[in-house]
């Protein structure tokens, strides 16, 4: 499989159109377009960091699918960083078994996610129980 078709699957399985991954990323969409159709070469590490960044994945691993580096590079230089959930359901359109969430949707998620992690920040630990 060549890079844009590679591409193109990512962009489609975060459900972005063109349009939006260009939004997203700040690469412009007549671009991403020649990219995903494969008029164009491999594009500069740069561009691929605002591709990663607009399609939220790891751009270790689209340098990987680019050909810039091998599997076992990308591992050791580019360790992954920590993802801020609250700002990914802010700042992305989520999809749950092929369902929009809406911002009502993920506001409860949010909240549910604050209400599990609190219980479990003030859960007694078994010394201070007693047991």
């Amino acid at each position: 499989m060549f890079f844009y078709d590679k591409l193109r699957d990512l962009r489609k399985l975060k459900g972005y159109t063109i349009r939006e991954l260009a939004d997203r990323s700040g690469v412009s969409a007549g671009y991403i377009s020649q990219l995903e159709n494969g008029n164009r070469n491999v594009p500069s590490p740069e561009v691929l960091m605002k591709l990663s960044e607009g399609l939220n994945i790891p751009y270790a691993d689209l340098m990987k699918i680019a050909g810039y580096l091998e599997s076992s590079d990308a591992q050791t230089l580019l360790p992954k960083t920590p993802v801020n959930l609250r700002r990914f359901l802010h700042d992305n359109d989520l999809i749950f078994d092929g369902i929009q969430l809406t911002d009502t949707d993920k506001e409860w998620i949010e909240r549910m996610l604050s209400a599990l992690f609190w219980k479990e920040r003030n859960r007694p630990s078994d010394s201070e129980s007693g047991s």
